[in-house]
């Protein structure tokens, strides 16, 4: 809980009401929360700060790796239109 409000400035209560207007699920790929080894990770934009929703850590990875960016995401789905997959 202390985490949560550190690092996000959210309570756990506000967690849990996220958690459940997303149905328990990744707000990406849509996986469920008991398919999962830990909670949910609470994505937020590194500039703002600002709370998005909640990912699986994979699905928040990629958004990291990808530079927490619309370019990013662009580039791959331009590479991956081009190479037909």
């Amino acid at each position: 809980e202390r985490h949560l409000m550190r690092k996000f400035g959210i309570t756990i209560e506000l967690y849990d009401d996220m958690l459940r207007c997303q149905d328990n699920r990744c707000a990406i790929c849509g996986k469920h929360q008991l398919e999962m080894d830990s909670r949910l990770d609470v994505d937020h934009c590194h500039k703002t700060g600002q709370v998005r929703g909640l990912l699986c850590n994979p699905c928040n990875k990629a958004i990291g790796v990808l530079g927490d960016s619309i370019e990013g995401i662009e580039k791959v789905l331009t590479y991956l239109r081009g190479t037909n997959a």
